[in-house]
């Protein structure tokens, strides 16, 4: 018996192109082939790991605890034997013995002082340090004095839920940068996304005297992604500044400008990871 033909058109993955009528080669939530899907995630976990090792060796060396020299150069004490009668003792004849010098008293050496030079920073206290909270994208942002969260596939509730932990643990924080709903936008509830980002910044406004969100990066795997970044960009530049929210536009900064992105068209370069840092820090800076 004669099969009949597919009605409905092959798949294509937007990074490779590959065409393809079995619908499960393909991820549901991004729309890529599963082929592509597990390269960026090896990516991403080989760039948590790079993370990791440049934390690891950028860690200060431990506070240096030295012993006093002085107890290495104590000397036992030499006692110096009686002398032996001499036979001309008894006519009154004092016997003249070696004369012994001194007993050379121990040095004591100074003790040397030392610290750890970047316990300032250490022993800041948590209500002058920024927070930078955010998904994936935010893994290779770097400010100074500043504490970068990154939570890979988080949507804006897992970012509300780790800041509800640390504010059960009465933390407090002078400034709180959040950059999520990314992973939302792609999920197709922006009515959702908007009651979320209300949410987070309600709750950030209590631990942080001032609260900014981060703008999303101009997505560009299809159109359709491209429609709801850009819609969700734009409401959050309405709504921020009518809440007393601040609000970082990447996506202006981002357009147009090779280089800045990755092949996933999701997630910066290097040059796009300090683009973004420094608009964050302008951003921080106008909060002053």
């Amino acid at each position: 018996m004669a099969t009949t033909p597919s009605t409905f058109p092959p798949l294509s993955c937007p990074m490779c192109h590959m065409f393809s009528d079995d619908p499960a080669s393909f991820s549901e939530d991004s729309g890529r082939c599963v082929r592509c899907s597990l390269v960026l995630d090896l990516e991403a976990r080989l760039e948590q790991l790079e993370a990791r090792l440049r934390t690891v060796e950028a860690k200060p060396a431990s506070q240096v605890v030295t012993r006093s020299a002085g107890r290495a150069a104590r000397a036992n004490p030499v006692s110096t034997p009686a002398p032996s009668q001499q036979p001309g003792d008894s006519q009154g004849f004092a016997p003249v013995g070696r004369k012994h010098s001194a007993k050379r008293k121990d040095l004591e050496h100074p003790r040397l002082h030392v610290s750890n030079r970047f316990s300032p920073l250490s022993d800041t206290p948590a209500e002058h340090s920024t927070l930078v909270i955010g998904s994936s994208e935010v893994r290779n942002v770097e400010l100074p004095a500043a504490t970068v969260r990154c939570y890979p596939g988080a949507r804006v509730g897992d970012i509300e839920g780790n800041l509800r932990m640390l504010a059960q643990s009465k933390s407090r924080f002078r400034r709180v940068v959040i950059h999520a709903g990314g992973n939302d936008a792609r999920r197709r509830q922006s009515e959702v996304v908007k009651l979320n980002v209300t949410s987070v910044c309600k709750l950030a406004k209590t631990m942080s005297d001032t609260v900014i969100f981060s703008g999303p990066l101009p997505n560009l795997v299809s159109d359709e992604m491209y429609s709801r970044f850009s819609s969700f960009n734009r409401w959050l530049s309405r709504w921020c500044p009518e809440n007393g929210v601040g609000f970082v536009d990447n996506w202006s900064a981002f357009w147009g400008k090779p280089g800045l992105m990755r092949r996933d068209g999701v997630h910066p370069t290097r040059d796009g990871a300090a683009l973004l840092s420094r608009n964050i820090s302008a951003s921080l800076s106008l909060s002053t």
